[in-house]
């Protein structure tokens, strides 16, 4: 992540555990654009194109993305998180 994260086309936000939440994804999904979310379930993908359902997604990610922090800030949370390693 942290050799990617500087490069034009990426834009990579980390979540810090403090951050207040107003969205809890019960499963990993994809926004792909306004057409298409593909959802990963424990045993399957969905692949989603029903406006409303969309939509769903597309308010949920934005929310996830308003509590991210990017950047120095990001990159800093990524540093603390690998030296905890060890």
């Amino acid at each position: 992540m942290l050799s990617v994260m500087g490069q034009p086309n990426v834009s990579l936000g980390i979540i810090p555990a403090r951050a207040r939440r107003t969205v809890w994804p019960l499963e990993a999904f994809y926004a792909f654009d306004d057409q298409q979310v593909a959802v990963e379930t424990l045993t399957a993908e969905i692949n989603l194109t029903t406006p409303g359902e969309i939509r769903t997604y597309l308010r949920a990610f934005s929310e996830l993305s308003r509590s991210a922090v990017r950047g120095a800030e990001a990159r800093a949370l990524i540093t603390k998180a690998l030296a905890a390693l060890g």
